[in-house]
């Protein structure tokens, strides 16, 4: 019996270990490799979109997929995943990290792990300026646009249950809906929101309600069996905190010199879970 012990015991052992290697691995061959497949955005702006001129992807969550490839000695691969598309093309495995307006939520952190908090964002309504809509309740009942994938659709479900959701592929497409008057109101993201009524025409003819729909912390993505890789990444954002990498990213994409003017009242740590 000791002898069957020991050999179990050994087992165990040898399990452990070849976890641990496992787990090491996706750091180890992206440091290997010298690249981090980063999934982001690419009709999302300020958070990740191509330029006009250049094509090239840019905004707020590329800064940050560069960053975090610099923090860890490698290049950023850029590739672009849509919203309903970004967790199962994590947990295939074809990118190592998502940098795409991965709102927390108890669900999402069910198949994927959570990077620290790199963006805080409230989700909010808008509604036509010449509407009857005051305020968040008035909605009740009615017809509101939304994204696919986004958050928004958890937070209605807890507000606004009675709700009548309409999903939309893309922001635009989802804006223009209320804009043209086939929903009642349009649920997003604060910053989202405003970027579309500065850009698509909107503002005066569409304004924000309160109270707020909800509030939500951003985090970067990672496969849940990546432990030395979400603590690389956090040790990564913690470095860009500290250095001012991380405010500065902020600004240059959502503060006073910018449509959004919106100053950043947050800083870089972990996600709150309760």
């Amino acid at each position: 019996m000791k002898q069957i012990a020991k050999i179990a015991f050994a087992v165990c052992v040898l399990s452990a270990a070849f976890v641990d290697s496992v787990h090491a691995d996706a750091l180890s061959d992206i440091k290997a490799r010298g690249t981090l497949v980063c999934g982001v955005q690419s009709n999302l702006d300020p958070f990740g979109f191509q330029d006009q001129s250049t094509r090239e992807l840019q905004g707020y969550d590329v800064d940050f997929c560069k960053g975090v490839a610099k923090q860890l000695g490698v290049k950023a691969e850029l590739k672009v995943v849509s919203l309903e598309g970004r967790i199962p093309e994590l947990l295939g495995g074809r990118v190592d990290l998502l940098a795409a307006v991965l709102g927390y939520t108890p669900e999402r952190a069910k198949q994927i792990g959570y990077s620290d908090g790199y963006f805080v964002s409230q989700h909010r309504l808008a509604v036509r300026a010449d509407g009857p809509y005051k305020s968040r309740d008035d909605l009740a009942g009615k017809r509101i646009s939304i994204i696919k994938g986004t958050s928004s659709q958890v937070f209605l479900a807890k507000v606004l249950p009675t709700s009548q959701l309409v999903s939309f592929e893309d922001g635009p497409s989802a804006f223009m809906a209320l804009a043209q008057g086939k929903v009642d109101a349009y649920a997003l993201s604060e910053t989202l929101l405003r970027r579309f009524i500065a850009k698509l025409g909107g503002d005066g003819k569409i304004k924000v309600l309160t109270p707020a729909l909800g509030e939500e912390t951003w985090g970067l993505g990672v496969r849940r069996d990546q432990p030395e890789l979400l603590k690389a990444v956090n040790t990564a954002l913690q470095s860009m905190e500290k250095s001012g990498e991380a405010k500065q990213i902020f600004d240059k994409w959502l503060g006073q010199g910018t449509i959004f003017k919106m100053t950043r009242e947050f800083t870089i740590q972990p996600i709150k879970t309760q």
